[in-house]
């Protein structure tokens, strides 16, 4: 039997598995406490969790299936299932991803990028210049989107350098290529990534609170630059570069050759630019315009389209990752539904309540502790940013009655832990962008690895400082409380 054969036998039996403990909850007496409806929703949910672990089908035809299930058994309102696609955050995403296929059709990105690395010409510049070229890269909210743009590149750079895959030259230049493209800018910006768009979705339903483009940017750049700061330094302290390879890339001209030979901008260039620093001033002026981030990429995203002003042709909606799109606005659904029946409740006291409550005598670190500990289970049980679906509305649901502190709801940002927290990987084959570089060859596997796992615990600690700077931000500034 093939592997690929071999696979779908274990997809199958996982699902038939999945719907067989769903369908005994329609069956089971819901226990005492418990409500009915909301019983029945959790036996809807498993299966689609499962779902969501194999990628059976897409994640976002699987959160709409959920949806439509649980309307179509009139558990709740089909108003109240749908209520995610009302909200602004799936139309920031949809209108970021336009803005990220204009400046990879024209070629814009490629160009920020070569122009960055070109002129941070040495091994830490080069490290640098990795984060800085992700920041221009800020409206692609596609982690593997990003990595297919700046791989090349870094497979340039170790031509030039005769490719010495087992130095640890390679190692730590890989993986900070890796860590700004997954993690820096995914984290920062609320269009870094979807993962980010699906917590403040979450935390939105559940608290009625929220957080404009640049109040998450205030929120968070902090903590970003912190986890930053100690991913680049982690990787030299865990093996130091060469320095015969740091000296030879000062010689190095791959950069700047790339950069010369995409010649002058051209005028879409020109337009794309244009457009993507107006959505960077709407999203930015929105709380005084009264104007969402998400109205404000439609806005743009129009204009990209738009015949003798815009770059793209009407069949680069297909290059929209819809897939995700659906994907944000179903989860924000998912959260309604289980608020509406009581199941975020009755989850959050039976599976973070455990973890979380004796940690909390110990204050606010053990409180990041704990959630260190359920967002690392979640990143396991589930791909990112199911792991978010799974993780968030818990977190969030026992700090609104947590009685730690006089303002629980601050405490609810804590929930921000678990963004962060899914950047901090093992293992390469847990986040997708890792694919794409590792594909280029420009770095070992086993010892690149073994960096993967030295640096969990620096990450972790990092992940811990940049919550409690968060909260921090947070309850100076009242945003999103």
């Amino acid at each position: 039997m093939s592997d690929q054969a071999s696979r779908s036998n274990r997809v199958y039996l996982l699902l038939l598995a999945g719907v067989i403990v769903g369908a005994a909850f329609f069956f089971i007496p819901a226990p005492a406490g418990v409500n009915v409806n909301g019983w029945h929703v959790l036996g809807l949910l498993i299966p689609i969790v499962m779902v969501w672990a194999t990628e059976a089908i897409p994640v976002g035809v699987a959160s709409m299936l959920f949806l439509a299930l649980v309307v179509a058994f009139q558990l709740v309102k089909p108003e109240v299932a749908f209520q995610g696609f009302t909200n602004h955050l799936v139309w920031l995403m949809a209108g970021a991803f336009a803005i990220g296929a204009a400046m990879q059709q024209t070629g814009l990105s490629k160009r920020m990028t070569y122009f960055l690395l070109s002129k941070l010409n040495s091994f830490w510049g080069l490290n640098i210049a990795a984060y800085a070229a992700n920041v221009c890269l800020m409206a692609v909210p596609s982690s593997s989107a990003r990595s297919g743009i700046l791989s090349p590149v870094l497979s340039s750079i170790m031509d030039t350098m005769g490719r010495p895959n087992k130095s640890n030259f390679s190692r730590i230049l890989t993986y900070n290529f890796c860590n700004a493209t997954n993690a820096f800018v995914g984290t920062a910006f609320l269009t870094g990534g979807a993962g980010n768009a699906v917590m403040l979705g979450l935390y939105t339903q559940l608290t009625g609170k929220t957080l404009g483009w640049s109040q998450w940017f205030l929120v968070m750049v902090i903590p970003s630059i912190i986890y930053a700061v100690f991913a680049i330094c982690g990787s030299a302290m865990f093996g130091r570069p060469e320095p015969e390879l740091v000296e030879k890339v000062k010689d190095s001209r791959a950069t700047k050759e790339a950069f010369a030979e995409l010649g002058p901008m051209t005028a879409n260039e020109w337009k794309v630019l244009g457009m993507f620093l107006l959505a960077i001033v709407l999203w930015i002026a929105g709380d005084a315009l009264k104007l969402s981030p998400g109205f404000a990429s439609l806005i743009v995203m129009g204009l990209l389209f738009l015949p003798g002003i815009g770059v793209l042709p009407g069949k680069a909606l297909r290059d929209i990752n819809w897939d995700i799109t659906l994907l944000i606005g179903a989860v924000v659904g998912v959260a309604g539904i289980l608020n509406a029946t009581g199941m975020t409740k009755v989850l959050s006291k039976a599976l973070v309540g455990p973890i979380l409550d004796p940690l909390a005598h110990f204050g606010l670190i053990g409180i990041a502790v704990g959630a260190v500990v359920i967002s690392l289970i979640a990143h396991f049980l589930l791909p990112a940013p199911n792991n978010l679906t799974l993780a968030v509305p818990l977190l969030i649901t026992w700090g609104l009655k947590a009685e730690h502190l006089s303002a629980a709801v601050v405490l609810a940002f804590l929930g921000l832990i678990a963004v962060l927290n899914d950047k901090l990987v093992m293992f390469p084959y847990q986040m997708p962008p890792y694919y794409v570089y590792l594909a280029q060859d420009v770095t070992d596997g086993p010892r690149f690895n073994s960096l993967l796992v030295k640096m969990y615990v620096p990450l972790a600690i990092a992940t811990i400082i940049g919550a409690f700077v968060a909260y921090l931000i947070v309850s100076a500034t009242g945003f999103g409380i």
